[in-house]
Formats: structure tokens, C-alpha cells, sequence
């Protein structure tokens, strides 16, 4: 990125990132602290994607009331910068392009001129540590590290956006777009690199990704304040946050005593974890002020998301799918908002663009008690959500480690399913999924969606963890067969069968329920019982 005074014909050169407007030559940020410096917002950087087909907002600050022109491809847009110094402008929907070009802005004598820009496809890889998990961590390190040494990424560009807390919306971040090299792509999201490694195989077109997630998150770290603060979804989250916050105080005395301790005693063993309290970064609406929030109105094509462990256990395991719901329509409603910052107030009736989100359904752990709830929650995620999804890795997950290594699997199912859904490709794109019951002479026959052709045992083997359950509500081992395109699910001593479970246990090992295109099956009930008595 290149920032050039017009006036003295002065240039500097690099990278400026969010923390340090751009500032011309011979100016300092403190000479004028109410006139900011003319600057663009660090996700139009050297080497960015922008998204093909949608209208495209590009932004920054400059003098209150100056004239901003920017010019991409064959455009050319003018804006002014507001009464607060902030600036935005829209590009018109671009063509898909892997050809690097210049995106050029002015105001005021004083040029920026940002380098090597795509055109492609952009997404979000969000939510905590399985999808923070790098890329050097995984099975499939090594062979990633040879490809991208033979430049086989040239398309795929990465931004990574740094851990931070906020109580407000913050406006920009510390960062900027990276080239595909083997160091870049091993410290990136795993999850998110493989997703967009299959996207840039499958439909051939520039790849952004945008990383944005932090370990150990519960999804409200992820939520809106005013959601958080005023939806009844949030309610238990404003219950139980009361009581961190009043317990805090006492609990960062304990902890502060701890670490001193582990400090003095040569830092070993692991280190002492900081309690929550209300300055912690990862407190209700933390991470989406200082994480979410600076990169929107950027154009994208959807997000991906991977978290849920942290919500697996009473009181939030039984309220997730709602609990997503509000994070989804936030985030769709402030990056479509956020669009009109500059020019008046919201128009709350205004429908936002309902982009495609995909969330990561929790694998098999053997710790996992009350994984087998927030899996049903995940899955009425996509079920009952508009343009959502949920992607299933029960046959994927490590039985003693909360952070399987085989992420590659999770990266290409969810491309699989934005090419059907959010690209409109015609492919089989998730495993069978439970549709209804009939029982009938002491058997229950069941019916699925997404078959992909076909139902089978992936080993050939009779199809494991299936389970039935008579009035008392005790469930047994049954036998599951397979007939044409539905299953006869039995057990002996069951004459009387009234529901069945499938794979509902932390850690069901050794999958073969699959469909078709050897995805897996969901699992399911089909019962409603409480499942917390």
C-alpha cells in the first residue's frame, strides 16, 4: 500500500495498519486530532479479495467534509467525509478476477493506493479454539506446507483478525490481507483454510478469507450488546453473567495469587486460567465489538462457524439453536446497517441481506456429557434457520481430545454445502438427516432426507448405536437394517417400541451410518422427552 501527498510530491511506503491512521508526510496524528488524516479501513489492504457480485462498500476517514474519490477497474466513486471524519463510498458489483489490480483513493491532495486486489468469493471463519485450531497443527500439515510451497494457493488470501475485547463497537483493526506462504497458511484457521482451499479447487475464482475467532468463547461473547441486553433469548445469559460480575472481584484476588505462585514456582505445570469478570475480554458482547464489529459493512459471501463446546452444559446447552439465531440475525442486521452509518438513521423494517451461515455440529468426545444436546441444537439450527446450515463431524472427532486433529474432512463438507446451497451447484452436500417414524409389529421404520441415492454401512458391517425405547423411556441396543431408502429398527426385548436414538452418546465410535456420497448421518431422536430431569 502506497500513501502519496499530491501537494509535495512525497511518498511512503508499506503496509499502515488500523492502529496508526495513514498519515500524509510531514503531518503527525497529534498535530490534529479533530481533522483525521485520510485513511481507508485496513481490510482494503495490499493483496485483499473483494466479493464478486455484490455491491461493494469501501471506507475510511478524512477532514470533515472533504471530497473522497475511489476508483477500482473501470470505476470510479465519490463520497464525502462526514461532520465525525468518517468516509464511505460503494463500489457496483464486480466480475470474479485473479488478476491483481489497483484500488486508488483520493482527498485533498493526499493518495492511497492499495495493490494486488482479487475478486472473488469472501468469507468469515468464526467462533472459538476447533476453529482458531491452525493449519500446522493438523493431519494434513505437512502436505499443505508442499503445495503452498509449489503455489498452489496463489488464489486463496488471508486475514486474520487479532483477539481483543471492547464494551463499544470498535471501528477498525490490526491487521491485514497475507499472501498464501507456507508460514501465513500453518498459523490460519485449519478449519476455515480447508473450506476455502476446496472452494478455490471446486469453483476456480479468488478465495478470502477472514479469520476471526478465539478459544474458550461462549457465544455471547459473539452477540450484539443491545440483543444481549435486551432479548429475551439472552436472559439466562444476563442471570448467570450477574453472578460472575459479582463474584469476580474475589476471584481475580484468588487468581492473581495463583499465578504469582505458578510464577515464582518457575512457571511450571499449566498456568493459571483468568476467572470471567467484566473486563475480561471475553465477556458478553467482547468479541463482537472488537472482533465482528470493525469489519462490517466489508462484502462478503457468508460465514462459517465452529463453536459450541463452551455452550454444551446447563443452563445454555438446551438453548443454542435460539441463542444462534439472535448471533446470526446480529450479524446480518449490522453488516447490512452498518452500510448507512453516514447517511441517516437505520431503517429498522429495512430486510438485511440473509447470507449464508454454516455452522460445524460438535464431533465425537468422550468428555462431551451433553454433547448429544447441543448436536440436536445445532442441527434445528439449520433445520428450522433461514440460509443457515449445519455440517455433521461425528466421525471425525478424537475420543480423548476436544481438539481433533482431522480438520481437513470439516473444511471440505462445509464447501461441499455452500457449492449446493450458497452457489447452486446439484451435489449431494450432507449425510442422511432423520425425517419421520411409523411403528407398527414391535418395529419402527424410519425415513431421512439428503440420501444421496442411497443408505449404507460405510465398513459393511451392521450399523451401529442405534437404540429404542419402549413407554418407560429406556432405551436398549437395537438392530438397524437397511431396506431401499429407509431403515427397520428393532430390539428383542422391546415389543412395543415408541422411539429411537441414533449415535445419541458423547462419543460414538466407529460411524458407519452413511449415505450415498459416504457422508454421515446426523444424530437423532425421535422422541421429545426432557432431557435434563
Amino acid at each position: 500500500m502506497t500513501v502519496k501527498n499530491l501537494f509535495e510530491k512525497t511518498i511512503v511506503s508499506g503496509l499502515l495498519l488500523a492502529a496508526s491512521l495513514f498519515i500524509p508526510s510531514g503531518l503527525t496524528a497529534q498535530d490534529s486530532p479533530e481533522k483525521p488524516a485520510f485513511s481507508i479501513h485496513p481490510l482494503f489492504s495490499d493483496h485483499a479479495v473483494l466479493q464478486q457480485g455484490l455491491t461493494v462498500p469501501v471506507w475510511g476517514t478524512a477532514e470533515p467534509g472533504k471530497k473522497i474519490t475511489v476508483s477500482f477497474g473501470d470505476q470510479t466513486v465519490e463520497g464525502k467525509a462526514d461532520e465525525a471524519g468518517q468516509w464511505m463510498v460503494a463500489l457496483k458489483p464486480l466480475t470474479a478476477s485473479a488478476e491483481g489490480a489497483d484500488l486508488v483513493a483520493k482527498s485533498n491532495g493526499t493518495e492511497i493506493t492499495v495493490t494486488d486486489m482479487l475478486v472473488g468469493e469472501v468469507w468469515v471463519c468464526s467462533g472459538q479454539s476447533n476453529m482458531a485450531w491452525s493449519v500446522s497443527r493438523t493431519t494434513d500439515a505437512e502436505k499443505i506446507a508442499e503445495e503452498a510451497k509449489a503455489k498452489k494457493f496463489d488464489g486463496i488470501r488471508l486475514f486474520k483478525v487479532p483477539v481483543a475485547g471492547a464494551d463499544e463497537r470498535q471501528k477498525t483493526v490490526e491487521a491485514s490481507w497475507a499472501l498464501p506462504k507456507p508460514n501465513t497458511i500453518a498459523n490460519f484457521s485449519a478449519t476455515g483454510f480447508y473450506f476455502g482451499r476446496a472452494l478455490h479447487r471446486d469453483k476456480d475464482v479468488p478465495v478470502g478469507l477472514i479469520q476471526s475467532a478465539n478459544g474458550g468463547t461462549n457465544a455471547y461473547s459473539w452477540i450484539n450488546s443491545n440483543t444481549l441486553n435486551d432479548d429475551e433469548v439472552a436472559e439466562t445469559i444476563r442471570t448467570y453473567w450477574a453472578g460472575m460480575v459479582e463474584k469476580g472481584p474475589a476471584a481475580l484476588e484468588r487468581f492473581e495469587k495463583q499465578k504469582q505462585a505458578w510464577i515464582d514456582g518457575g512457571k511450571k505445570g499449566r498456568a493459571p486460567r483468568e476467572p470471567m469478570h467484566a473486563g475480561h475480554a471475553k465477556r458478553p458482547a467482547g468479541h463482537y465489538n472488537a472482533m465482528i464489529a470493525p469489519l462490517q459493512p466489508y462484502a462478503i459471501q457468508g460465514v462459517i462457524w465452529y463453536q459450541g463446546e463452551a455452550n454444551s452444559r446447563p443452563p445454555f446447552v438446551t438453548e443454542y439453536r435460539d441463542l444462534m439465531f439472535a448471533l446470526a440475525k446480529d450479524w446480518r442486521y449490522d453488516w447490512h446497517h452498518a452500510t448507512h452509518w453516514n447517511r441517516g438513521p437505520k431503517d429498522a423494517a429495512e430486510r438485511p441481506r440473509m447470507f449464508p451461515f454454516y455452522i460445524v455440529q460438535l464431533p465425537n468426545y468422550e468428555p462431551g456429557a451433553a454433547w448429544p444436546i447441543i448436536r440436536e441444537q445445532m442441527l434445528k439450527f439449520w433445520q428450522d434457520g433461514e440460509n443457515t446450515g449445519t455440517i455433521v463431524s461425528i466421525d471425525v472427532g478424537d475420543a480423548t481430545d476436544i481438539h481433533p486433529q482431522n480438520k481437513l474432512p470439516i473444511g471440505e463438507r462445509l464447501a461441499r454445502f455452500a457449492r449446493a446451497n450458497a452457489y447452486g451447484d446439484d451435489i449431494v452436500y450432507s449425510g442422511p438427516v432423520y425425517d419421520s417414524m411409523m411403528a407398527a409389529d414391535g418395529k419402527v421404520t424410519l425415513t431421512f432426507k439428503h440420501t444421496g441415492g442411497s443408505l449404507k454401512s460405510r465398513d459393511g458391517e451392521p450399523l451401529r448405536h442405534f437404540e429404542v425405547a419402549g413407554g418407560d423411556g429406556n432405551f436398549v441396543p437395537a438392530e438397524a437394517v437397511i431396506e431401499g431408502d429407509h431403515l427397520i429398527v428393532s430390539a428383542r426385548d422391546i415389543a412395543e417400541p415408541r422411539a429411537v436414538r441414533y449415535a445419541w452418546k458423547p462419543n460414538p465410535e466407529n460411524i458407519n451410518f452413511v449415505n450415498g456420497e459416504d457422508l454421515p448421518a446426523s444424530p437423532f431422536r425421535t422422541d421429545s422427552w426432557d432431557l435434563l430431569e
